[in-house]
């Protein structure tokens, strides 16, 4: 389905709704941004983080296209129109997290995606960036450059919380609990529900109100916090990601200075191990991409130079 929302600030409409359906018959919601004067330079697979939807990537496939490129992107399994995977809804669940390529599998090889000619990037973010690397890890695509915002190599967890979450794993394992919610926090509605004020996103309040009022005038979007099995298959992820060689494909990498989502640490390690540029976006939260200025800009400049660089 098009969108029925009012896009976030600088964010343009997609040009077609995929329906797409995924290996093991979920079914899920794409879409291909064409633009006037697109796809000179190739596709972009725009691959979203953990709670997001197709009408919060407005603004940066509008930043893709207006550089020439066409973008694809998608809503995962279990979130935004996707297909939802276990009651109530809003919980963020995952039976298994190479799921999740399946959903892209579904994306790459519908018509309007696999037509597409030219050079294939990847830009990810968050929970994105390990599927997209888990992606690449295992063969399922082979892209010819990789931009990652705050990529999902490690979550930054509260010092006192890190040493029980093995144990309260193990425990959901063992009695058949994973799609429980987590033992703490607020569960049963989004994050951004909370307030824009010490939020972990954007310093950019424009951007953050029009999050918390797409939700709320579309409930349907809305996804709360992950359950214990989201957060065993994304541990067991991010273990076996920490273990893969170097891309084979160039890679930039930025990170805000002030990342509290994602482990900035395990960031750094990964950006190193990988071979892949880090640049530190200076007061910055998590979604760097869609920051107030001058942090966007910023980001978005980095972006351009590695681009340049490579020869896209």
């Amino acid at each position: 389905m098009q969108t029925k929302l009012d896009l976030p600030p600088g964010g343009i409409a997609w040009d077609e709704t995929l329906e797409l359906v995924a290996s093991d018959g979920v079914r899920l919601r794409g879409a291909i941004w064409h633009g006037d004067d697109s796809g000179k330079r190739g596709l972009v697979l725009l691959l979203s983080g953990r709670t997001e939807f197709l009408e919060k990537c407005a603004p940066l496939a509008a930043e893709l296209v207006k550089r020439g490129f066409t973008v694809a992107s998608l809503d995962w399994r279990g979130q935004g129109h996707s297909q939802r995977l276990v009651d109530p809804p809003v919980k963020g669940h995952i039976a298994q997290f190479t799921d999740y390529h399946r959903d892209l599998a579904a994306l790459l090889g519908h018509p309007a995606v696999s037509s597409v000619g030219g050079p294939r990037l990847m830009l990810v973010h968050s929970m994105g960036g390990a599927i997209g690397l888990g992606a690449i890890a295992r063969g399922l695509i082979t892209p010819d450059a990789i931009i990652m915002s705050a990529p999902m190599l490690g979550i930054d967890m509260h010092r006192l919380v890190r040493p029980f979450s093995k144990a309260i794993l193990w425990l959901a394992r063992r009695l058949g609990r994973l799609e429980s919610w987590l033992p703490f926090g607020n569960l049963d509605q989004p994050y951004v529900f909370a307030g824009f004020e010490g939020n972990m996103l954007t310093s950019d309040q424009a951007m953050f109100d029009w999050m918390a009022a797409a939700l709320r005038r579309e409930p349907a979007l809305q996804l709360a916090s992950p359950t214990l099995g989201w957060m065993d298959q994304s541990f067991s992820e991010m273990i076996w990601l920490a273990k893969q060689p170097p891309l084979n494909c160039p890679g930039l990498c930025l990170l805000g200075s002030l990342e509290r989502v994602v482990d900035p640490a395990k960031v750094h390690i990964g950006a190193a191990r990988l071979g892949a540029e880090l640049v530190m976006i200076e007061g910055a939260e998590h979604e760097v991409l869609i920051e107030a200025e001058p942090m966007r800009s910023q980001a978005w400049a980095a972006i351009d130079r590695f681009l340049l660089a490579n020869g896209f």
